[in-house]
């Protein structure tokens, strides 16, 4: 994770001392992987170096993965230079279209534009679903809607990788600090409900908080029922 975190974060902050950010730029996270502020620094890229790790340590061989939400594309990033088959999906890609002019993502990388309703997956084909800071976007429907989507695409044993804000004052607190392409107004869930919600179909273990005492974010992993 360290190369990766060295490119993008270089290309990232390069690209907003060029053109500065707008509402698509800050839903990818990019001032937030570029912040100069070291806790925020550790904060957003942690949550990508522990579900990285998992999967590097769970499984040695080639993974079929679905980065929902990629953003950036950082995460695709990563996965695909361990070897993995990685697609990319957002409803808009142009954050990774903008970093491709000077990135060059590995080629077993698909990204894929728009809903994941209207794309033509198969189904009972993917080891793991990432879902890095995306579901706190949807209401409780929504999520319950695309978690059977996702049970649906994932083999025997396959799991999702979840992260999300905890909403708490601390969070919101640091939020004011970071600034203002961080006023988390867009979000219509926090990550406890989002839990409840899985656990409702999957079984739900615990991978890390972050902090540890008043967390601030919660990344967990739900395994398809066998």
């Amino acid at each position: 994770m360290k190369a990766t975190k060295k490119l993008f974060k270089t290309e990232i902050t390069k690209r907003l001392k060029a053109q500065g950010t707008d509402e698509v730029l800050s839903e990818a996270a990019l001032p937030a992987y570029a912040h100069k502020n070291p806790l925020i620094d550790y904060i957003f890229w942690k949550r990508l170096k522990v579900a990285a790790k998992y999967l590097q340590q769970k499984n040695k061989g080639s993974l079929k993965v679905l980065d929902f939400g990629c953003g950036t594309g950082v995460m695709s990033y990563e996965l695909a230079s361990n070897s993995h088959e990685v697609i990319g999906l957002d409803l808009d890609l142009r954050p990774v279209n903008l970093l491709k002019e000077n990135i060059n993502y590995p080629d077993s990388i698909t990204f894929m534009e728009g809903d994941l309703f209207d794309k033509d997956l198969e189904e009972n084909t993917f080891d793991a679903v990432i879902a890095l800071d995306v579901l706190e976007h949807m209401n409780d429907a929504q999520l319950r809607k695309y978690m059977a989507k996702f049970l649906s695409l994932l083999k025997n044993g396959g799991e999702v990788i979840i992260s999300g804000p905890t909403e708490n004052f601390l969070y919101k607190l640091g939020r004011k600090i970071a600034g203002q392409d961080f006023t988390g107004d867009y979000h219509d869930s926090e990550i406890q409900s989002i839990r409840k919600i899985v656990s409702e179909t999957y079984e739900v273990k615990s991978l890390a908080k972050i902090l540890p005492i008043l967390p601030l974010f919660d990344v967990f992993v739900a395994h398809k029922k066998a």
